[in-house]
């Protein structure tokens, strides 16, 4: 394994670990919609799941089907993080700002491996 691969896959770790504290923090706040948090949790660990299964992909289209899931997964993530940020709901708006801001670096990462798996193959 590079170490490219383990850092995304580290990295996408470390994500889904902060947006899990603050989805769990925001639910006994209640003032976010339930629904934006289970959407953003859901998107956003899928993102670790995808990479994660990656490490052992069978073949070059396996990785670049399981990259590009990763990407759906990061950019829908983006979205509902998007909408959390913009209602302005969230305890400390620090918290939200990062996650959002991974998130968009892990879009921008992931769309550069998809494109140069596809370029590859």
């Amino acid at each position: 394994m590079t170490a490219g691969r383990r850092d995304l896959l580290e990295r996408s770790s470390a994500f889904s670990v902060r947006l899990l504290r603050f989805t769990a923090h925001e639910r006994r706040r209640g003032l976010v919609p339930q629904s934006l948090l289970q959407q953003a949790l859901r998107a956003g660990t899928a993102i670790g799941a995808h990479n994660a299964e990656a490490q052992s992909a069978i073949t070059r289209r396996h990785l670049i089907s399981l990259r590009a899931g990763a990407l759906r997964e990061a950019r829908e993530a983006q979205y509902w993080l998007h909408l959390i940020d913009r209602s302005n709901l969230c305890a400390d708006p620090r918290d939200i700002g990062w996650l959002l801001g991974e998130a968009t670096e892990l879009v921008a990462i992931l769309s550069t491996s998809v494109k140069r798996l596809r370029e590859m193959a």
